[in-house]
């Protein structure tokens, strides 16, 4: 069990957090054991849920960028919860298993171009070295991205760094809420959940 119990999706009655609570069951990314934590404080699920609709779902900035920049993080911190997580809308748009298989090589790997190198760069500099976001990384970054998608970026990287940190902490696991949905799963992550149902079951 975690560090901080789950609260049962069943027992809420408030029309907002049932809808944020479909979302984690329907879409992943996050998923309903993250969301199922937060609902201990509804105020604090539903401005996390607000920020990560503004900075992740939607905004300026391309989504498949973002998720990378997020499972960069995940490898790099080695958070195996959020990692185990895939965002339907980037594999829509284009990011794949292989990126993410090379991650953490992004550097010197030919599966990711100028541009998503750029972006992880700075992820890599915000999570582990900010004084290492050299004049060079500041021109790209401007070369790549208007103001308004670094303004994003930078915020949503920032966010990702410090949840996924959080809940690695609180060592929760998929499959311990609405055990059911494998949405927004990574695919070996979903296969192992299956397989252990498969067990469970008999």
């Amino acid at each position: 069990m975690p560090h901080i119990s789950y609260v049962n999706p069943a027992s809420v009655d408030d029309p907002e957090l049932i809808e944020i609570m479909e979302r984690a069951r329907t879409l992943g990314t996050p998923r309903p054991e993250s969301q199922a934590i937060r609902l201990h404080h509804p105020e604090v699920m539903k401005a996390f849920n607000h920020a990560w609709e503004v900075f992740f779902r939607q905004g300026v900035t391309d989504h498949a960028i973002k998720e990378l920049c997020r499972l960069y993080i995940s490898k790099s911190v080695e958070c195996e919860y959020c990692g185990g997580q895939r965002s339907v809308l980037a594999r829509q748009q284009g990011a794949t298993e292989a990126q993410v298989d090379e991650i953490l090589e992004f550097e010197s790997s030919p599966r990711f171009d100028e541009r998503e190198r750029t972006a992880l760069e700075w992820a890599m500099a915000i999570t582990w070295s900010p004084q290492s976001a050299s004049d060079d990384l500041w021109e790209r970054l401007h070369r790549h991205f208007t103001e308004p998608q670094l303004v994003e970026l930078g915020h949503f990287i920032a966010l990702t760094l410090g949840q996924q940190r959080f809940l690695k902490t609180v060592a929760i696991k998929h499959g311990e809420v609405l055990a059911e949905t494998a949405a927004g799963l990574a695919p070996d992550e979903a296969q192992r959940l299956a397989l252990q149902a498969g067990v469970a079951g008999g």
